[in-house]
């Protein structure tokens, strides 16, 4: 299975969609797929993304493993994902032996019937090594029930045992383990009232009977909606349990055995008693930790170290996110009896955006000690976290995996290849580049800055040279920007070669402002955080891509009279075209712009309807555009104007839907085609009179949304990108008509030689495709090919074809 070198993605904006295993590895959802992200390198890489979700993923976690297994087996290698289309589906991992390679497949899918709100897990059975039993799965939907799922084997498909209705109220979220020294599971339920249900059954590994859970006990003291909970067991056994609540506060609850009945007249905290399997059990009202000024959203227990047989902890710690926008490490304080007291706040203080929706403390690490990061996302859908420093003693922001947390609808390499920018109707364009340590083969691509924050859906940009950029919003202004002196330092920080020097050192916002306005080295004396320190390079966080990292903005262009919607450059930088959203000839016109004067040079006018693409030739002479109308005009370069030299008829239009698309071959020799009908129409240029394309390729009523050759010539053949509505992409050879030595005249042909499906390339609407320029014109030596889509990911693909 091919996988995409890099992948820039965001977690959706939900609680419980995210979760960080004992592996290593960070699962999160990503509008309907499922993301893995390996954190063991200094700058990760999500290494798989899973779709078979038809609709958003609302949970996903790690199934966890016993807690007395072996430690090699204790590593997670299943996940369970729920999702708005009402499914929950278990993926499981393999090891490829003939490549090496892990892969996930889909276990099994269970039919929830609606939305699946939240779901979790429980091995039933602790066994050793590959024996790990029945494993028990809770799943909450917003039709107010719960469903409990067995599994028998592991693989096999689980059966659904029972299904708990609560009328008019709706649960909110719920939790599965194991009661202290007892293998009977418990099931704690929140509802929306505020309460805490309990619910416990027999159940013998050896029996056939299935568990059937009865409630036991009801929890309460929150005075809003329960959020999330969170089980741990400490040294001597006692079970415990976090709530987190919309009224700002958590409760520990203690969960102990106890043999006899006290006939004591001591004062004792209030306890709520029950019975299961001829064992007694209190609840206590352990501690009620107010600390947070918002809804806190999650709570995560320190993770337990453990081994076969043997647990060995530190001290508990709890770690809660809040909409305040902080996280807070709390610890029973010996000094003051054991009193939970917050030990550590980490987070950020004012801006406009909301708070977390989840945290997770790191699993063990392999050279540190427990907790060592802790990690939470909000509803940008952004990571934040931060690592320990022993050296500075205090915790300190760490480089997090990221993306668009909206559709990503433009990109644009640098005209070296050096670095990759997009555009996406999450307001923001953000720049990535690789990383590669010259002493070693390893290399990473990663965001390493965010030059315009917009107060509208950014729709399209292009680069007019390696340190000018344009872009367009849903706005009737074209913005152009100017990269900083602090955005130069990161790239020779990455390795990369001379850079056009500029003069701003930064950019910044103005209070009650719009624009970015430059910055200078006597305005901002502070250094650039998070270059390169020594030999290591560290990538900026995201609190550092938010705050240090704008471009400012140097020009304004007006002319348009509806907002932005394409534009494209000449691969000079001379010349620079727009187009905006129009159902009128007249605002239909395509405007060139000299880049020297930033003054409108020409109007172009043809189509009726929005123009949805343009593109030059590789060699400047001509100006490609096509159309809602169903249309393509073809313009062509006269003493520095552009003359209309064809255009598509209506009578012998291959195209009958919106052409959404198209695409220079690099030899300036054919261009391309692609509509809404499934059709990709092949153009040679020097037969354009005629009106009449060299082929067309028939995809069977795929709406093709983007187009791209490859960047080789010299070849008989033209390699050609397709990105499709559904998110998959396609390769194909596209040879075109030639006469051959012998004279013989041989037809033109297409041939498709791959295909990516829509987990490895996309599961929504391909937006845009680019190869990454290259100095090499040889295809064998590998292409890489950018492509974003709606489905909020941006991705580099490589591939090397091979000379079989």
């Amino acid at each position: 299975m091919p996988c995409a070198a890099y992948t820039a993605c965001s977690c959706n904006p939900v609680p419980h969609c995210a979760d960080w295993g004992i592996n290593g590895l960070l699962c999160f959802g990503t509008r309907n797929a499922i993301a893995i992200y390996d954190t063991s390198k200094r700058i990760g890489r999500v290494t798989h993304t899973l779709h078979l979700h038809s609709d958003r993923v609302n949970t996903v976690h790690w199934i966890k493993r016993p807690r007395n297994t072996n430690p090699y087996h204790l590593k997670e290698k299943e996940l369970l994902s729920g999702s708005v289309d009402g499914t929950a589906i278990i993926w499981s991992q393999t090891l490829r032996r003939d490549t090496m390679t892990i892969t996930y497949s889909r276990t099994s899918v269970l039919n929830v019937g609606s939305t699946v709100v939240f779901a979790d897990s429980l091995q039933l059975s602790e066994g050793f090594d590959f024996e790990f039993g029945k494993l028990l799965i809770c799943t909450g939907s917003i039709n107010g029930d719960i469903k409990l799922w067995l599994r028998e084997e592991e693989r096999s498909h689980p059966k659904h045992i029972q299904t708990i209705d609560y009328g008019r109220k709706l649960p909110m979220y719920c939790r599965l383990t194991h009661l202290p020294n007892n293998k009977c599971p418990l099931l704690a339920v929140a509802l929306e009232d505020a309460s805490i249900l309990l619910y416990t059954t027999r159940f013998d590994a050896d029996s056939n009977v299935e568990p059937s859970f009865v409630k036991v006990q009801r929890l309460v003291g929150h005075e809003d909606w329960v959020i999330c909970m969170d089980f741990t067991q400490d040294d001597n056994g006692n079970l415990f349990l976090a709530t987190s609540s919309k009224d700002c506060t958590i409760r520990l609850w203690k969960i102990n055995e106890t043999v006899e009945e006290s006939s004591s007249d001591e004062l004792k905290l209030e306890s709520h008693r029950f019975t299961t399997d001829d064992k007694r059990y209190n609840i206590t009202l352990e501690s009620v930790l107010c600390g947070h000024e918002s809804w806190v959203y999650g709570v995560h227990w320190q993770p337990v170290e453990s081994g076969r047989g043997t647990v060995n902890r530190r001290t508990m710690q709890l770690l809660s996110c809040s909409m305040d926008k902080t996280m807070i490490i709390w610890k029973p304080d010996e000094i003051t009896n054991g009193m939970w007291t917050e030990a550590v706040r980490v987070g950020k203080v004012g801006g406009n955006s909301l708070g977390f929706y989840g945290c997770k403390f790191s699993p063990k690490c392999p050279n540190g000690p427990h907790g060592q990061h802790i990690l939470a996302y909000g509803y940008r859908g952004s990571f934040h976290i931060w690592k320990w420093s022993r050296e500075r003693n205090k915790w300190l922001p760490h480089p997090a995996p990221g993306g668009h947390f909206s559709e990503v609808v433009d990109l644009c390499w640098d005209p070296k290849g050096r670095f990759l920018i997009t555009a996406s109707a999450d307001q923001t364009t953000r720049i990535h580049a690789k990383y590669k340590k010259l002493d070693e083969a390893w290399e990473a691509w990663h965001e390493i800055a965010r030059p315009q924050v917009h107060g509208y859906d950014v729709t399209c940009l292009t680069m007019l040279a390696p340190h000018i950029y344009a872009s367009g919003a849903d706005e009737k202004v074209v913005r152009i920007f100017t990269a900083t002196s602090t955005f130069r330092n990161r790239l020779e920080s990455l390795n990369v070669d001379y850079f056009p020097s500029v003069k701003a050192h930064g950019a910044a916002v103005p209070s009650l402002g719009l624009t970015n306005k430059a910055t200078y080295v006597g305005e901002n004396d502070e250094d650039t955080k998070n270059l390169a320190t020594g030999n290591v390079y560290e990538p900026p966080t995201e609190e550092d891509l938010t705050q240090n990292t704008l471009w400012p903005e140097t020009n304004k262009l007006y002319g348009h009279g509806y907002e932005i919607f394409c534009m494209a450059a000449r691969h000079d930088g001379k010349l620079l075209a727009t187009a905006c959203k129009s159902t009128t000839r007249e605002h239909s016109a395509i405007l060139l712009w000299d880049t020297d004067t930033w003054l409108q040079v020409q109007k172009l006018i043809h189509h009726q309807l929005t123009v949805t693409q343009m593109e030059f030739s590789p060699d400047d002479n001509y100006l490609l555009s096509v159309s809602r109308d169903r249309r393509w005009s073809l313009f062509k370069t006269t003493d520095a104007h552009y003359e209309l030299i064809a255009a598509s008829s209506k009578k012998n239009n291959p195209h009958s839907r919106i052409i959404w698309c198209c695409a220079w071959t690099r030899d300036s020799e054919y261009f391309a085609t692609g509509s809404r009908d499934g059709k990709i129409a092949i153009w040679p240029i020097n037969a354009i009179k005629d009106i009449t394309p060299e082929m067309i390729i028939d995809v069977q009523n795929q709406s093709v949304t983007a187009l791209c050759f490859a960047p080789i010539v010299g070849l008989s053949f033209y390699f050609l990108a397709i990105g499709y509505e559904t998110g998959r992409i396609e390769f194909r050879f596209v040879h075109p008509a030639m006469t051959l030595e012998n004279g013989q005249p041989n037809a033109a042909f297409s041939r498709r030689v791959r295909e990516y499906n829509t987990s490895e390339a996309h599961h929504s609407t391909v937006k845009r495709l680019m190869f990454r320029p290259t100095k090499s014109c040889d295809v064998y030596n590998g292409l890489e090919l950018a492509s974003c889509s709606s489905d909020h990911s941006v991705k580099i693909h490589y591939m090397s074809l091979g000379r079989s």
